[in-house]
C-alpha cells in the first residue's frame, strides 16, 4: 500500500546509508536503476509532497549523511574547508567559523529549525539549487568552490558558476559535492548576512542578502554582494560592486550602491512577495549589510 502524504503518494524504495566514500562510490557503480543522492534527507518528503520532485517505484535513495569524510570544517592554512555532508549546526558551532567567518554562522542560524539544523547539511542546501537558497548568499560573498566527485574524478567549480536555474545545477545524477571552500577572512575584511521572511524562522526567505568588504585606510579595496530570492538562482551584483571598489568608503556611496542592487536584480511577484517589494528589500538589505561591514572595519 501507497504511503501517502497529502494528495502525492511515496513511491516504493530502496534506502541504502553508505558508512563511507568507499562504499557510496562502489554502490554508483554498480546501481541498477534510477536513484536519488540525498544529503540528510530533510527536502526529500517535502519535494515529494509538494510536487517538485516524483519518482517511480524502485527508486534506489542513497542517503550520505553517515560518511565520515564528508563532515568536517577546518581551517587549512588561509582557507576554510567544509564537508558536503556537515551539518549546519556544527558548521555554526566551529571555531574556524565562529572565529573568521561569523557572517556564515550567523546566515545559518536563521534557516530552519534547531532540528533540521541538527541534520541538514550544507551540500544539501547548496544542491537543491534553489533561488532561496539561505547558505549560498553568504558563500558567494565569501568566493566560495566547491568540489564535486564521482566515479569519474574529481572536479572543482567556483560557486557562482554552480547555479543552472531553480532546481538545477552542473552536477551529473551519480556526482556528489563533497567539499565547499573559501579564503579565511583576514583582519582587514567583514561579511554580513541578513534577510527578510513572514517570521524569524522556518521559513523560505522573500529576500536574502550578504555583502563582504575589504577596507584599508578608509577605502575599499574589494566587495562582494549577493542575494538570494530575487533571480532565477542565487546571484552575485556585479555593477553595484564596481561602483564601491577604489573609493572612499562613505554612507552616501554605500546607499548610491544600494540603490544599484535594487535595479540589478530580476525579482518576479509569487505569494510571498512583489517584485517592486522585492527590490525595496533588496536596498534595504544591502544598505544594511554593506554598513555593517563598514562599520566593523573603519
Amino acid at each position: 500500500m501507497k504511503n501517502f502524504i497529502g494528495s502525492r503518494a511515496i513511491p516504493d524504495l530502496v534506502y541504502h546509508c553508505p558508512e563511507n566514500m568507499e562504499q557510496l562510490m562502489d554502490l554508483l557503480g554498480h546501481i541498477q536503476g534510477h536513484f536519488k543522492i540525498v544529503a540528510g534527507c530533510t527536502d526529500f518528503i517535502p519535494a515529494v509532497r509538494g510536487g517538485r520532485w516524483a519518482f517511480d517505484d524502485g527508486l534506489e535513495l542513497i542517503d550520505i549523511k553517515k560518511i565520515p569524510e564528508l563532515k568536517y570544517v577546518t581551517l587549512d592554512g588561509d582557507r576554510i574547508r567544509i564537508g558536503g555532508a556537515t551539518p549546519l549546526s556544527m558548521i555554526i558551532g566551529a571555531p574556524a567559523i565562529k572565529e573568521r567567518a561569523p557572517g556564515l554562522a550567523h546566515g545559518l542560524t536563521t534557516m530552519a529549525s534547531p532540528q533540521v539544523r541538527n541534520v541538514g547539511t550544507i551540500g544539501g542546501n547548496i544542491c537543491m539549487s534553489s533561488p532561496a537558497a539561505d547558505a549560498v548568499p553568504s558563500l558567494l560573498v565569501l568566493d566560495a568552490q566547491v568540489i564535486i566527485n564521482g566515479n569519474q574524478g574529481e572536479e572543482k567549480s567556483p560557486l557562482d558558476r554552480f547555479f543552472l536555474g531553480p532546481g538545477r545545477n552542473i552536477m551529473a545524477p551519480d556526482q556528489v559535492l563533497t567539499e565547499i571552500n573559501f579564503p579565511a577572512p583576514a583582519a582587514n575584511e567583514s561579511q554580513h548576512f541578513q534577510k527578510v521572511g513572514t517570521r524569524d524562522a522556518v521559513v523560505i526567505s522573500i529576500v536574502s542578502a550578504a555583502s563582504w568588504l575589504k577596507v584599508d585606510n578608509g577605502k575599499c579595496q574589494g566587495v562582494r554582494i549577493a542575494m538570494g530570492s530575487v533571480a532565477p538562482t542565487p546571484v552575485r551584483l556585479p555593477g553595484a560592486e564596481a561602483l564601491l571598489v577604489g573609493n572612499s568608503l562613505t554612507l552616501d556611496a554605500i546607499d548610491a550602491c544600494a540603490k544599484h542592487a535594487s535595479q540589478e536584480i530580476t525579482p518576479i511577484t509569487d505569494l510571498r512577495g512583489s517584485a517592486d517589494y522585492r527590490r525595496d528589500l533588496a536596498y534595504t538589505l544591502t544598505k544594511r549589510t554593506l554598513t555593517a561591514c563598514m562599520n566593523d572595519l573603519m
